[in-house]
């Protein structure tokens, strides 16, 4: 075996220093939590800031926190990415510039907010009684502000730190709208020009409990419309075959397949799953398949109003349904062929039920994509893994149960963790005064501290140690 070189020898040296030494300041306290809640005071709603001008008034922010940050070896907007919607690059370099990389990847967009039902201003970034309230202060511009105060911890009590390979933090928009702001990034000449991605981590989900979650994979979501057609005529006669007819037939089978997914998951008949979380349950939302009706519309149309006496030949409905892991997808597309086949009555008489995939998304070519958490197979994991251990913490590995940013990572093989540290906290994503406690906030400024800095440590002894992708 070969001696270390010299890089790997000073990255050794570095893991060394205890964790101890990288506790914030009370003053470096403080400053996290004023840039955050300047951060949630942007109104980057997904679906209107593109033109109201919000994304790029954050993205000049962010560009200009980060260069005043002084650690970043560049720090860009990407040239793909359209004006009104920027995704904003900084660049830490490592040691040897062609290892794989790390990704820190995170979204600036939020969804939008119902102003009359919260309590509090929605993008006030309000500090009360120990929490900090706004839209995103959860999802998730927490972690966004994460990654850049532990690194410049990391930094200011280690001025000449150099990680083994170089570290790239992404803030991309849009990902709440289907994920136009990665879909920029990788589609740039500058994700082209990397030596690859050895990890990425993104956004996962609060804790309710002690234990920190980690997600290797998610739920693929199928967006799905059923069409039904059958004979139209007036409604005061007994019609046979009707499309109404069909699709009711439809709908039942499909809440009651919804239904046999809620018991597999251990909820009680009016339970609520609390996002993907059911305390003291063996399994999380992520782990069964979960179908919702979204849409129902049926009627003959006569200028701005119905024929209440006519029967409509067509009628349809929506599905949003999210496939588990477990569950191979051709198994939901063989049991909505079925569904088809029972609730058609007379498909030579035209009265039938069909499926299709809602806006040519292509969902029929999409399989699960998981990351590995088997340290044989993945090294990253068991690195990951020990970190979190190393600072008296507890993980579990889950499945994210709707879709974030990772999927498209995941899909192009690339390994990709959703973690965001917040444990013993209620999970408020989405939801009416959203909020973090500040404490918990702090804290995963200190888990990204041990995290970055030991996943920085591994050089190229730990990638030759990896399955060829």
């Amino acid at each position: 075996m070969s001696p270390p070189d010299n890089n790997e020898t000073a990255v050794a040296a570095q893991a060394t220093l205890s964790l101890l030494s990288f506790q914030l300041t009370a003053t470096e306290q403080q400053r996290a939590v004023e840039q955050f809640c300047d951060f949630v005071r942007f109104e980057t709603v997904s679906s209107l800031a593109a033109e109201s001008g919000a994304y790029a008034a954050c993205a000049a922010w962010l560009v200009q926190q980060l260069q005043a940050a002084a650690v970043f070896d560049s720090v860009i907007l990407l040239k793909e990415a359209p004006d009104h919607s920027p995704v904003v690059v900084a660049l830490f370099k490592g040691a040897d510039e062609t290892l794989p990389i790390l990704l820190l990847n995170s979204h600036y967009d939020v969804v939008p907010a119902d102003t009359d039902k919260w309590t509090v201003p929605a993008f006030a970034g309000l500090q009360k009684g120990g929490n900090i309230y706004g839209r995103g202060t959860q999802d998730m511009k927490c972690v966004c502000m994460q990654y850049v105060q532990a690194l410049q911890k990391i930094c200011a009590v280690e001025p000449l730190w150099k990680p083994a390979r170089s570290i790239y933090l992404t803030f991309v928009p849009d990902e709440e709208v289907g994920g136009g702001g990665m879909a920029a990034f990788l589609e740039s000449t500058l994700y082209q020009s990397l030596p690859g991605i050895a990890l990425a981590l993104d956004e996962g989900l609060a804790s309710e409990t002690e234990t920190l979650a980690v997600f290797y994979g998610e739920r693929l979501p199928w967006w799905i419309e059923f069409t039904a057609t059958g004979p139209t005529g007036h409604g005061s006669r007994f019609i046979d075959n009707t499309a109404v007819e069909q699709l009711i037939d439809l709908a039942n089978k499909a809440l009651a397949f919804r239904q046999g997914q809620r018991l597999a998951l251990g909820l009680n008949e009016h339970e609520n799953c609390a996002h993907a979380v059911a305390a003291s349950k063996k399994k999380t939302l992520g782990d069964v398949t979960s179908l919702n009706i979204t849409t129902l519309q049926a009627g003959v149309r006569v200028g701005n109003t119905f024929a209440y006496n006519c029967v409509p030949p067509v009628a349809s409905c929506s599905l949003d349904i999210r496939i588990s892991p477990h569950t191979p997808p051709e198994e939901i597309g063989t049991m909505l062929d079925q569904w088809c086949r029972e609730c058609s009555k007379d498909v030579a008489g035209g009265s039938k039920l069909d499926w299709s995939y809602i806006g040519g998304h292509g969902n029929d070519l999409q399989g699960h994509a998981t990351t590995s958490t088997d340290a044989a197979v993945n090294p990253w994991y068991a690195v990951f893994e020990k970190a979190i251990t190393d600072q008296g913490l507890t993980l579990e590995p889950q499945v994210f149960p709707a879709a974030t940013d990772s999927r498209f990572l995941r899909a192009l093989g690339i390994r990709a963790l959703g973690f965001s540290p917040m444990r013993s906290t209620e999970i408020m994503l989405h939801e009416n005064d959203e909020y973090i406690p500040e404490s918990t906030f702090l804290e995963g400024i200190q888990v990204y501290v041990g995290l970055i800095r030991a996943l920085g440590s591994q050089g190229k002894e730990l990638e030759s140690s990896l399955p060829f992708l």
